[in-house]
């Protein structure tokens, strides 16, 4: 005695859309992700002169682009006073600003650093060999 007749095939196929969907969505996401992380170095041109510095160790970078704009960690900064308050104070600041930035925002910004206590500031050139 047969209860079941007629059998049903299995469904060998794997549906590969929703997989790829998904990979798709994941390059996207790592495409725009990517973009905000290595986004953050600003690209400014700057004057040409200065010596080579020994070494890297210990520095802080503020980048300072032509229109005076403050760039530190990511954050824009236009106000140098809430820039010095979250500068270290033992460590040695080089600002890094366009050649053609308005001497006034350079000097305003050395000032108050020099204000805040901050004693170790130096500007960043483009080295001539």
């Amino acid at each position: 005695m047969k209860l079941r007749e007629n059998k049903k095939s299995l469904i060998a196929d794997i549906n590969l859309s929703p997989i790829l969907d998904l990979s798709l969505m994941l390059v996207i996401f790592l495409a725009v992700t990517t973009e905000f992380i290595s986004g953050g170095e600003i690209k400014v041109q700057v004057p040409k002169g200065g010596a080579a510095v020994e070494s890297t160790a210990g520095i802080v970078k503020v980048v300072m682009d032509k229109w005076g704009k403050i760039y530190f960690k990511g954050k824009v900064y236009t106000d140098p006073v809430k820039l010095a308050s979250v500068l270290p104070k033992d460590k040695k600041i080089f600002i890094k600003a366009d050649k053609d930035t308005p001497y006034r925002y350079v000097f305003t910004l050395l000032d108050v650093l020099r204000k805040s206590g901050i004693k170790k500031v130096a500007l960043v050139g483009q080295r001539v060999e």
